[in-house]
C-alpha cells in the first residue's frame, strides 16, 4: 500500500486541503499557520510552509477578503510618476503601511482628470480598504475625490481639493515661504542678488499656496515665472532669465525638481552657484539628495506625514472621523551649498 501524501490533481492549483494532506495536519492548522492569526508551534508552522512551498500553494486573497470584509490593501492615486517627489512619497507610504501588514497599490493619473477618475473607480472596484489621493487639480479633481471619500476612507496628501469629505495631510506652504524670506533677509544682499520666483501654474494647492506665500513675503513687485513642476521647466526658466539679461540673482523655486533644472542650466551656461546665482528649492525629498552642489530647500516632514495618514486610514471604525481631519505640518529649512 502506498502511504505517500496525496498529490493535487495535475493542472489544478493546489488547495489548502492539498497542503494539509502533504503536511499531515488538519486544514484548520494550515489556515492558522498561513494567516498568522493564531499561535502555531514553530516546528508545525515550518512543516506547513514547506508543504505549501512544495505544492506552489498561493493564498486566495479574494476569498480571504470576502471572509474578513477587508483586503489589507490601500490605493494611492498620484498625478504622475515623472515627478520623483511623488515616487518618493509612494515609497515612504509603502514602508509605513507594510509595518501594519498592508500593501500599497499605486495608480498614476498621468496628468489626466479622466484617468484619475478611472483610477479611483478601479480601486473602489477592487475593494481597497482606503484611498490616499494626491489630486491632479485643486478644483477639477473634486469629482474623483468626492467619489473616493463617499465610498471609502480617503485622505489627500500634499495636494488637496478643499471642501470635500476627504481628509488632508500636508505642509504649511506659506510658512515655508516665510522661512525662505527669513533666510534671504539674513544671508543675502538683495541689491546684488535680487529675488525672482520660478514656480508652477497655480492649478494645484501647493503651486498656488507657494506663489501666494512668495508674494506675501517678497511683495507683488518681485518678478515671477510660472511653468510646471519639472526639471525641463527649471532649465527653460533659467535660460529665459539669462536671455533677459540677469547676471546674478536669488532664484526661489516652488519645488526641488524646478531648482535642479535651474542649477543645471546655470552651470551649463558657465554661471557660478551660489557666487552669482543663489537657488532655493522646496520639498526636500526625492531629488534633493541628487543635487550638486547640495540644495538649499524647504523640507516637508514626510515621515510624520505618512505616519499620520497610516494612522488615519487604519483607525478603528468608531474613529472614522480621524480620516477626515485636516492636518498641516510645519516644514524645515535646510541649508545647502546653493544658498549658504
Amino acid at each position: 500500500m502506498n502511504s505517500s501524501p496525496a498529490l493535487p490533481v495535475p493542472g489544478r492549483p493546489a488547495t489548502m486541503a492539498d497542503v494539509a494532506r502533504r503536511a499531515g495536519v488538519s486544514v484548520a492548522t494550515v489556515s492558522r499557520a498561513l494567516s498568522g492569526t493564531r499561535a502555531v508551534a514553530p516546528a508545525l508552522r515550518e512543516r506547513v510552509l514547506a508543504a505549501a512551498g512544495e505544492l506552489d500553494y498561493r493564498v486566495n486573497l479574494v476569498g480571504r477578503a470576502l471572509r474578513m470584509t477587508r483586503t489589507s490593501t490601500v490605493g494611492l492615486v498620484v498625478p504622475d510618476m515623472d515627478n520623483p517627489f511623488f515616487s518618493a512619497l509612494a515609497q515612504h507610504l509603502a514602508r509605513a503601511f507594510s509595518v501594519s501588514g498592508y500593501d500599497l497599490l499605486v495608480f498614476s493619473a498621468d496628468g489626466s482628470l479622466e484617468t484619475e477618475l478611472r483610477g479611483v473607480r478601479s480601486f473602489l472596484g477592487r475593494q481597497v480598504d482606503a484611498l490616499v489621493m494626491i489630486p491632479v487639480n485643486e478644483t477639477d479633481s473634486a469629482e474623483a475625490v468626492e467619489l473616493a471619500a463617499t465610498s471609502a476612507r480617503t485622505v489627500q496628501l500634499d495636494r488637496r481639493v478643499p471642501r470635500t469629505a476627504a481628509g488632508y495631510v500636508g505642509v504649511s506652504n506659506r510658512d515655508g515661504m516665510r522661512m525662505v524670506h527669513d533666510h534671504v533677509t539674513e544671508r543675502v544682499d538683495r541689491s546684488r542678488q535680487p529675488v525672482v520666483f520660478v514656480g508652477a501654474e497655480p492649478t494645484s494647492s501647493p503651486a498656488h499656496e507657494r506663489l501666494d506665500g512668495f508674494r506675501q513675503w517678497f511683495g507683488d513687485d518681485a518678478p515671477v515665472l510660472l511653468g510646471s513642476f519639472s526639471v525641463p521647466w527649471g532649465r527653460a526658466a533659467a535660460s529665459r532669465l539669462l536671455a533677459d539679461g540677469w547676471r546674478s540673482g536669488t532664484i526661489v523655486t516652488a519645488a526641488d525638481v524646478i531648482a535642479l533644472g535651474v542649477v543645471a542650466q546655470l552651470l551649463r551656461s558657465g554661471h557660478a552657484v551660489p557666487e552669482e546665482f543663489r537657488v532655493i528649492g522646496f520639498d526636500g525629498i526625492g531629488v534633493a539628495d541628487l543635487a550638486t552642489p547640495t540644495l538649499t530647500t524647504v523640507r516637508q516632514p514626510v515621515e510624520r506625514m505618512v505616519e499620520a495618514i497610516r494612522d488615519a486610514v487604519l483607525a478603528p471604525f468608531e474613529e472614522s472621523d480621524e480620516a477626515r481631519r485636516q492636518t498641516w505640518y510645519e516644514p524645515h529649512f535646510v541649508l545647502g551649498e546653493t544658498s549658504p
